[in-house]
């Protein structure tokens, strides 16, 4: 859901609380999206997104992923705001135009006031960089006067704000008309918004929800929408948190997969098309097996062609034999052979047959590993950040399955340590979760001594655990238990599974895919995963 101008007020108010900001570093974690990593006593967030679906501007305590190549714009924003203080942020109205006042200093020492302006407007949403003097320095996006005859955004071109639609300050709404739509009225007002204050009204006056309305300092999320204000219209119990957090939780999951997507390509892509060709293998191999193992009648037809129709000349179709226990049999014959070379052709797809079988019954189970590996690595990239997809698709050049040619590197790419959470619990206990194969085969088999513990849940795909305590007791039992569950295909199940042993209980499956292991002398212990109980230990 795009944000509405009624939304983006109340984010804008919280920005200007935390103001003056000082500018440090400037990243950008995809081709939309930006950091300011700023200061003012502490340390904050200010994220920019112009990306056509999730285009925002809030505080944001996501962890930042690594750098693509730096683009120009970056370069740029760079040159003109590093070190440079955000005095004010002003919306335009309640539209969604924002413009962040930066004071920099240039490269003679003179101060200058440049205006980063964000228009979240949709597909067109966008981020330009302009003087003190309303010359456009740069956009991430620029617009010729051939895309758009209204207005332009290039280099050195003066900057315009887009189209006035001649709508009213949502602050007049209590003068409303009947005759038309709100949202064509007043600014900021989105069609979700519409319909919940339609709704209201059947019960509410209009000061009241307008009240609410300005007075709210919470965001209402839902599994596809949110607001500041409690959505009655679609009866469903959403989470209440802080704006910037609420935003947090709801764009974190859906904003990822575009990222990794602009990381590594369509990986998720990939790997649910190798698990449908390997699902669509399955059932014919397993169908071969089953002729493979019923293929004893061919032998026997061999056996009574040689015995009673040797002399049999060609040009037959079929023929009636009696077999070794008097019954009678209708034994097919290809015509262009005599009795003796059908015998003959009988033998040869009987002893193809047997040979087949053990090459079929390996090829299953070859399949059958394959499916639980790519059952693995979909789940492990539905949860996975863009430091942990990047660690898929090196696994996945590893074993061959994308072409070491297609993969566009960055020109800083150094070997680093798997991107593993790791949580210091105490002074004397650290707690090590792996989120994918390369990460699971560091901490178990590089990480683990054979006296730490290790968590698994049982019987399908999830993170390996590890906790390395000078003393096990209940509390870090069932946090290393929560994480093993949370980090599963069990995430959202209760009462699940979760084995744990020490690790040199661990052993490499031989000729096994990454991550997959054997486990003996193990116990078990149910958990219901918690996610709000892990984020205060994920947090860190």
């Amino acid at each position: 859901m795009a944000i509405d101008g009624i939304v983006l007020h109340k984010i804008i108010e919280g920005i200007q609380k935390e103001l003056p900001l000082k500018i440090n570093r400037i990243t950008q974690a995809s081709d939309h999206e930006y950091f300011l990593h700023g200061f003012n006593g502490e340390k904050k967030n200010l994220f920019l997104s112009v990306h056509p679906n999730f285009a925002r501007l809030q505080f944001s305590e996501e962890k930042n992923s690594t750098n693509l190549d730096p683009s120009h714009f970056l370069m740029l924003l760079r040159k003109n705001m590093n070190g440079g203080i955000i005095t004010e942020v002003i919306q335009l109205g309640f539209d969604r135009i924002i413009e962040l006042i930066v004071e920099h200093r240039d490269e003679m020492g003179v101060i200058r006031k440049n205006r980063l302006i964000m228009e979240l407007i949709g597909r067109s949403a966008n981020l330009i960089l302009v003087s003190q003097d309303n010359i456009i320095l740069d956009a991430h996006k620029r617009i010729s006067a051939f895309e758009d005859n209204t207005r332009s955004i290039y280099s050195g071109a003066e900057y315009n704000y887009p189209e006035d639609f001649n709508q009213k300050s949502f602050h007049e709404i209590l003068t409303y008309s009947k005759d038309e739509p709100l949202r064509q009225q007043y600014q900021g007002i989105s069609p979700l918004l519409e319909r919940e204050i339609l709704f209201r009204l059947e019960t509410q006056s209009i000061k009241e929800i307008y009240d609410e309305i300005m007075n709210s300092n919470q965001l209402y999320v839902y599994e596809k929408d949110f607001h500041i204000i409690k959505l009655n219209e679609m009866k469903d119990t959403p989470k209440i948190l802080p704006i910037m957090e609420g935003l947090d939780s709801f764009y974190l999951s859906k904003q990822n997969q575009a990222r990794i997507k602009n990381h590594t390509g369509d990986l998720l892509k990939l790997i649910k098309r190798e698990l449908k060709r390997a699902k669509l293998k399955l059932p014919k191999l397993k169908d071969d097996l089953i002729k493979a193992e019923n293929s004893e009648h061919l032998r026997e037809f061999g056996d009574l062609l040689f015995m009673y129709a040797s002399d049999k000349k060609s040009g037959l179709t079929q023929i009636e034999i009696q077999n070794f226990d008097g019954e009678t049999l209708i034994i097919p014959l290809d015509k262009k052979y005599n009795g003796k070379e059908n015998a003959k052709r009988y033998f040869k797809k009987y002893n193809k047959a047997k040979t087949s079988l053990s090459y079929t019954e390996v090829e299953i189970e070859k399949t059958e590993n394959r499916i639980d590996y790519f059952e693995r690595l979909e789940l492990q990239c539905n949860q996975a950040s863009v430091e942990d997809a990047k660690e898929i698709q090196e696994e996945l050049t590893q074993q061959g399955i994308i072409n070491q040619k297609k993969i566009k590197k960055s020109k800083h790419v150094k070997k680093k340590t798997p991107n593993y959470i790791v949580i210091d619990f105490d002074e004397k206990t650290k707690i090590y979760v792996g989120k994918n194969n390369l990460q699971n085969e560091a901490i178990t088999f590089k990480i683990a001594q054979k006296n730490d513990y290790w968590f698994h849940v049982a019987n399908q795909a999830g993170a390996h655990v590890l906790l390395k305590t000078d003393e096990m007791d209940e509390t870090k039992q069932r946090l290393c238990c929560q994480l093993a569950a949370y980090f599963s295909s069990s995430r959202n199940s209760s009462s699940v599974e979760v084995h744990y042993t020490l690790a040199k209980n661990i052993k490499k499956v031989p000729k096994g895919t990454p991550g997959l292991v054997q486990i003996h002398d193990y116990k078990s212990m149910f958990i219901d995963p918690d996610e709000d109980y892990l984020n205060t230990y994920l947090k860190q």
